[in-house]
């Protein structure tokens, strides 16, 4: 019998603020860890690079599909909620009434304590119990969000506080307001009902531009490099380290939003992995040892105007 989780609402009022020269940082703490806004206010205006989340408070199985939030201890979905653990125990993760399959993880649905702020960074924790939502084990995930210069830097750190080996995945969910995005992958992932189910002979697109059908593509084998580009113009260079080998990009039909989401691992990697896939990008980490990664994001806040004219 599936287990069921409560949907509890998550409250966004209290936000924090940091900031380096014209680029800012909004933090909802409280709402799952999730950055609700980053911006660049400059001589031509103010530039939103994420579709900013301007709810105060959402139900948490229905989230405002905005900013940017936390993966952790695994990213998109598992498949019927079910898997199996590195010892060969069948794993059961509680789902929202209506949901069939575990999605993005529990830190996105969760109160971050603040660990530190200051002008330019801020550090929020999230402590996981043993079994709860039906994860067997006890994990802690520290985030850091700073802001500088170039634009915004996030790391993430996923620690087992267990007493046996964990199965493990992170990343980041950022919806971004730009028109399309350069990137480069080795591996196209089929998948069904945003289930990812065997990787592909086909070769993967470099170019991901906002459709009106919308689609989801599963990709492996990333460089940790893309270029996102605005409708005036502007760009946003991501880069990610190495433990980010995978990337999702979703374009929902109609969305005003495109997400590139920097991830360590295949949806429903858990299952796929026990299958014998190989480069699902799923990690086993042993008691007390941890999994770390992160992603900056340069802006250029100041392109070239279009028709030329100097600036």
């Amino acid at each position: 019998m599936t287990k069921l989780r409560e949907v509890a609402e998550l409250n966004a009022a209290l936000r924090l603020s940091i900031a380096s020269g014209p680029h800012f940082v909004e933090i909802a703490p409280m709402a799952g860890g999730r950055i609700t806004r980053f911006a660049t206010q400059d001589a031509r205006g103010l530039h939103d690079w994420l579709a900013p989340v301007t709810a105060e408070r959402w139900p948490c199985d229905a989230w405002p599909k905005g900013g940017s939030y936390p993966l952790v201890p695994f990213s998109n979905r598992v498949r019927d909620s079910r898997f199996s653990a590195p010892d060969g125990s069948i794993v059961e993760l509680a789902t929202f009434p209506g949901t069939a399959h575990a999605l993005h993880g529990f830190g996105q649905f969760a109160a971050w304590s603040v660990e530190l702020q200051e002008a330019d960074c801020v550090v929020l924790r999230y402590a996981h119990g043993e079994g709860e939502h039906g994860w067997p084990w006890a994990f802690e995930a520290v985030q850091m969000i700073e802001v500088n210069a170039d634009g915004m830097r996030l790391s993430m750190r996923v620690a087992n506080r267990s007493s046996s080996p964990m199965p493990v995945g992170l990343g980041f969910h950022p919806y971004f307001g730009a028109q399309e995005a350069e990137l480069r992958t080795t591996t196209h992932w089929r998948h069904e009902a945003e289930i990812a189910i065997a990787p592909t002979d086909e070769r993967p697109a470099h170019r991901h531009e906002r459709e009106p059908d919308g689609y989801t593509r599963y990709l492996g084998g990333w460089d940790g490099r893309a270029t996102l580009r605005y409708a005036d113009g502007r760009t946003l260079e991501l880069s990610a380290d190495d433990a980010l080998g995978h990337v999702v990009v979703h374009c929902p039909a109609g969305a005003g939003y495109l997400c590139v989401e920097p991830v360590s691992h295949v949806s429903d990697g858990f299952n796929l992995a026990a299958q014998g896939f190989p480069g699902t990008g799923v990690a086993v980490i042993a008691p007390g040892s941890e999994i770390r990664a992160s992603l900056a994001m340069a802006a250029a806040a100041n392109p070239a105007p279009r028709d030329g004219a100097a600036a």
